[in-house]
């Protein structure tokens, strides 16, 4: 997806003060586990895996001896064995280290689900906690189906786009879903276009918040040096202020920039709400499918470049056929799924951002016949009949 750097000086992490190996670590209990998935083999994005890695680094790292608080990393950027790393400061000076839980062979392919899950059980094998975090850092296309956002067609494509790409293969979010068999405190998305109501759906039951962006993200990324230790913070009160923190800090990053730089959407979605947004939504599209069929795509905000029709705000477009009090029903639950969301003026200074629900949607094209029949078997879809 876009990536668009300015300058920045890398930390080499080779240059580590000291680093542990160990090909079979032992089992240790923690009270909370973050895991960050870089996949950058096979795409553009491999340098700025390094960068936001070195970021992350520099941050923060959880001391060695705490036993609350374990950082593990998964990097496959194509320039050496994908692996597994547990990340923590260790002696007087707080030394950076990094500990080898496991390497993968060369066939592995970071955007294969299958692939995926591998890591998440052996996250759990040698470091099973009571909470957990997750970021999933890579390519993003939402929700859409097989290969769609690189080549739209009404014939099935080679690959699947919802997350991640390694030379050709990617990820669907139904399959991410599936793979996902443990229940996360926080999902972060550090990709493109993942903040959609279909793939928040889709992942509902997976965690009890997920971070994203309606729209691109640059290749900078989030800002990890600033965010880090907001991820090891308790998530479970009723401020969520550390991951308020997180989507704050993102913001305020790329708004001090100038140009096309200045672009940045963030939603911190609540998942626990999101059966009761799936309930109101159904009722008003039940009542309302002629009406539907009739908005004019261009009437509504959309959070897409170029020729993208696929991401429009989902309140805004209920708006355009929901009655006053349906809406406003709307606006009451979208409070609570969304409880916090931010938005710079433009986007990459050529969509203008006059309303931001937090969510896009899918404005069904009629003819898609493809692209709405995968549609139709998404969660979301199923639930709400918005197809």
């Amino acid at each position: 997806m876009m990536k668009k750097i300015t300058a920045i000086t890398l930390f080499c992490l080779l240059a580590l003060s000291s680093c542990v190996k160990m090909d079979t670590p032992r089992p240790q209990s923690f009270s909370r586990t973050v895991l960050l998935y870089l996949a950058s083999d096979g795409n553009n994005l491999q340098p700025y895996a390094e960068t936001d890695l070195a970021n992350l680094v520099r941050g923060y790292l959880p001391v060695r001896t705490n036993k609350d608080e374990a950082l593990l990393i998964f990097l496959d950027d194509g320039k050496d064995q994908p692996a597994l790393h547990r990340y923590y400061a260790s002696g007087r000076n707080g030394d950076a280290y990094k500990e080898l839980v496991k390497r993968y062979d060369s066939s592995f392919n970071s955007a294969d689900p299958d692939c995926l899950r591998r890591v998440l059980d052996d996250v759990e094998t040698y470091y099973p906690s009571e909470r957990r975090g997750l970021v999933l850092w890579s390519h993003g296309t939402g929700w859409l189906p097989p290969g769609y956002y690189a080549n739209p067609k009404e014939t099935k494509s080679a690959g699947v786009k919802s997350f991640a790409e390694e030379s050709g293969t990617e990820m669907d979010i139904r399959d991410l879903a599936d793979v996902i068999t443990r229940h996360y405190e926080f999902i972060l998305f550090d990709s493109c276009l993942m903040s959609t109501v279909e793939v928040a759906y889709q992942l509902k039951d997976k965690t009890d918040y997920i971070i994203a962006s309606c729209a691109e993200v640059l290749v900078q990324g989030f800002p990890y040096t600033s965010i880090a230790q907001d991820f090891f913070y308790d998530h479970t009160g009723s401020g969520n202020s550390a991951l308020k923190d997180i989507c704050d800090r993102y913001f305020v990053y790329y708004d001090a920039l100038t140009g096309l730089s200045r672009t940045a959407t963030v939603s911190l979605i609540d998942c626990r709400h999101l059966d009761e947004l799936s309930f109101v939504c159904r009722k008003i599209f039940s009542l309302h499918k002629a009406e539907m069929s009739r908005v004019d795509p261009s009437s509504v905000q959309r959070y897409y470049t170029g020729d993208k029709h696929w991401f429009y705000d989902l309140s805004d477009y209920i708006s355009k056929f929901a009655t006053e009090s349906e809406f406003d029903e709307l606006s009451s639950v979208m409070d609570k799924c969304v409880p916090y969301k931010l938005a710079t003026p433009w986007i990459l200074g050529v969509v203008q951002v006059r309303t931001h629900c937090g969510l896009s949607t899918y404005i069904p094209i009629p003819d898609a016949t493809y692209l709405n029949d995968y549609y139709k078997t998404l969660d979301w879809t199923q639930d709400t009949g918005a197809l």
